[in-house]
């Protein structure tokens, strides 16, 4: 079979299988890596080389550093913040919540900040006298706008560093992030600040409802050390147990190592996940559990992918599509097309998946152009984190749901004017900082 067809078709198929939630979504990502070694575009290597990409690696030791962050009390700690100087008014409550979501954040990754700050949020809407229905989805929504500060903030950031690195040469940087996601958070806060008492219901939590095979793939997203961070008992005074200034120690080095880059991310990561197994901070079993291993999956499996529509031609014809749409007179029209279609894709399949399909065809779409690929990719993950319109979007949007009493329809009337900042910033503002 023609390996531009081959790999349209498996491209095509792998999305369906992401919309329809009825098929697992490590049993997608490795379907596609096969599917591309069975038809002939990628050799059996290649087509399993997305197991020891560096990425990879990368991500999985930030997971095992997530969860020695929650195991020693260290995210329940600086949660207990809130509680102690939110006070009762809603507005510093809002922005308390708003700066240590997104402070956590950066530093690992949404799925454990959110976990973490749960029960402390629902215990400040308590005290406070705010439904708690008020408070819960801007704590997602402000993870999501936090993990554009650092590289850790998100996966995502990781695909587009090493995404930025083969396309221009060099990586973004650890915090090169936050000169988008800095301004970013402050417009964010600010809309929720103004919009969210009017766009949110006004109750508490509400019956549990059984979760779709939709939240079910979804919470599988989240490591098994901090999915449960919303239901845990948060520890008497002092709230951190043993190892955790071990565990702060070792993931300050950790960041000062990205921030220099004096070592490659995957070494800093595995060096710093070895330490924390060194330190007997976690024992190895409980680091094999704090993986996610459905995002490591779906990572190692969809890079091939990725490499596949880049190489096999599939990205330049989906390119030439989308300037046939908008003309080649302006890069940003180009961006703007490509960021709304990642949005959209974003609300119901993995970003890291939207993300590694859309890559190759923006990145084409750049030569093209001849123009820089960088803020296409930087635009890339302003639009992934633009998960704001369903429940489904992320697993942080999931876990809040219960707890606030959501329904479906309750994410996207915040969830809408703060989707078009994000795509607004990606367009009008990443070009300045990242030039075309």
């Amino acid at each position: 079979m023609d390996p531009l067809l081959a790999t349209l078709l498996i491209l095509a198929a792998a999305i369906l299988a992401f919309l329809s939630g009825r098929i697992p979504l490590e049993v997608i990502a490795v379907g596609v890596a096969l599917a591309l070694w069975g038809t002939g575009v990628l050799t059996l290597p290649e087509a399993v080389a997305g197991f020891a990409d560096p990425t990879v690696l990368f991500i999985a030791s930030l997971f095992v550093v997530a969860g020695a962050l929650d195991a020693t009390g260290v995210t329940r700690w600086a949660g207990g913040f809130i509680v102690a100087r939110a006070g009762r008014r809603r507005g510093p409550v809002t922005v308390w919540i708003i700066g240590v979501a997104a402070l956590l954040t950066s530093l690992i990754s949404i799925n454990g900040a959110v976990a973490a700050l749960v029960p402390v949020v629902a215990v400040v809407a308590r005290r406070a006298g705010i439904p708690v229905s008020q408070l819960m989805i801007p704590l997602a929504f402000a993870a999501s706008a936090g993990s554009l500060l650092t590289l850790t903030g998100t996966p995502v950031n990781v695909v587009a560093s090493e995404l930025a690195e083969e396309a221009v040469g060099r990586p973004i940087g650890f915090v090169e992030f936050a000169l988008v996601g800095g301004p970013l958070l402050i417009v964010s806060a600010l809309i929720m600040l103004v919009w969210a008492p009017r766009a949110l219901p006004a109750h508490g939590p509400g019956p549990h409802v059984p979760l779709t095979e939709r939240e079910e793939e979804n919470l599988a997203l989240v490591p098994p050390a901090v999915r449960t961070g919303g239901i845990r008992v948060p520890r008497p005074a002092g709230g951190v147990g043993r190892g955790a200034r071990r565990t702060l120690i070792i993931t300050g080095v950790m960041i000062v190592l990205l921030a220099t880059g004096l070592v490659p991310p995957a070494v800093a990561g595995l060096l710093a996940a070895g330490a924390i197994l060194l330190a007997r901070v976690l024992p190895a079993d409980e680091a094999y559990r704090s993986i996610s291993w459905t995002t490591i999956i779906l990572i190692a499996g969809m890079i091939p992918l990725s490499n596949a529509v880049l190489d096999s031609g599939a990205a330049d014809a989906l390119a030439d599509v989308v300037l046939g749409l908008v003309g080649t007179a302006s890069p940003r029209l180009a961006l703007l097309v490509i960021c709304l279609v990642t949005v959209v894709l974003g609300q119901f399949i993995s970003n890291v998946a939207t993300v590694l399909v859309v890559a190759p065809v923006a990145m084409s779409i750049a030569a093209t152009l001849d123009v820089s690929a960088l803020p296409f990719i930087v635009g890339l993950a302003v639009a992934g984190a633009a998960a704001f319109l369903t429940p489904v979007a992320t697993p942080a949007n999931l876990m809040v749901m219960e707890p606030g009493g959501y329904r479906f329809g309750d994410y996207w009337r915040l969830g809408l004017p703060l989707a078009a900042v994000f795509v607004a910033f990606a367009v009008l503002y990443v070009p300045l900082v990242w030039p075309f």
